[in-house]
């Protein structure tokens, strides 16, 4: 019988325990997106939301992804419930993940990531398709528009700060040739290199309010307007394989994919949330 999931969990965290039960699986969650998705679901069931709810200033694509899997798992009726832990790093995810330590991702990862973790793991549908997302190209706010006139189908004339273990950002960066490109794990520093100047842009996704900015303690970047980077890979949740019960759930995860597919959730919710954004489809595209 299917076990109600989701964040009634999310509200009773479990200790960093790794259970191999049945129907409870420990799953690690970033602890700034958790807190985020709490306050964008608001208590709500997952019966009763829809992708409205992503229209927040809070959300982000990892956002979704939280949700998404939750709700896939639902419709697709599966025998889990999510015990959920917190860490502060999405890359200990892959690595938990490919140890057999965690079970399940609710952070979507790059199909050329998930296939690089071999057969231990069974990859799922593609969430974001290969050829939907763009990122934006942020800069302090006080050179976004000169940078505008700097970049053209390259980024031979700027500097750019990028993690070297996202490997599609880090490729396609490379690709367009930068003036300099910095190594920088954590995401805030990187904001902050680029908000005080000392880099000169990021990629990051686009939100759902314009003019597109994020801000936090220590930096405020904003998009460059009218120029937008393809980032040319699908996105997928992943399951371990060294778990007794994972095909049966990943059985009900490709379920719960494909009727959200159907009825247009999917696609509805990034939208909402702006990583999926029509309101720069008539930006410049490069490469």
């Amino acid at each position: 019988m299917f076990k109600k999931l989701g964040f009634i969990a999310l509200l009773s965290i479990s200790h960093c325990s790794f259970s191999k039960a049945s129907n409870h699986i420990s799953v690690p969650v970033n602890r700034d997106i958790y807190g985020f998705a709490q306050t964008i679901l608001n208590a709500q069931d997952l019966d009763s939301i829809s992708p409205d709810i992503f229209d927040h200033p809070l959300c982000q694509r990892d956002v979704v992804d939280l949700i998404i899997i939750q709700k896939a798992l639902q419709v697709g009726k599966a025998d889990v419930t999510l015990d959920f832990f917190m860490i502060d790093h999405e890359e200990r995810e892959e690595i938990l993940l490919q140890s057999g330590m965690s079970m399940i991702s609710v952070d979507t990862i790059w199909l050329s990531q998930a296939k690089a973790l071999g057969d231990s793991v069974l990859i799922s549908s593609p969430i974001i398709r290969k050829g939907e997302y763009f990122a934006g190209i942020y800069a302090a706010e006080s050179r976004a528009k000169t940078l505008a006139s700097q970049i053209k189908q390259d980024f031979s004339n700027i500097t750019v700060v990028s993690n070297k273990a996202w490997s599609v950002d880090w490729s396609t960066i490379k690709k367009l040739n930068p003036k300099r490109l910095f190594n920088e794990s954590d995401w805030t520093m990187m904001a902050r290199l680029v908000s005080n100047e000392w880099v000169d842009i990021m990629l990051i996704p686009f939100n759902n309010k314009t003019p597109f900015r994020y801000t936090g303690k220590g930096y405020k970047v904003e998009a460059v307007q009218g120029v937008k980077v393809a980032l040319q890979d699908s996105r997928h949740f992943v399951i371990s394989k060294k778990y007794q019960n994972s095909q049966a759930i990943f059985d009900s995860l490709q379920l719960g994919i494909k009727q959200l597919r159907a009825n247009k959730f999917i696609e509805k919710s990034y939208q909402k949330c702006g990583f999926l954004n029509v309101l720069v489809d008539k930006w410049r595209e490069i490469p």
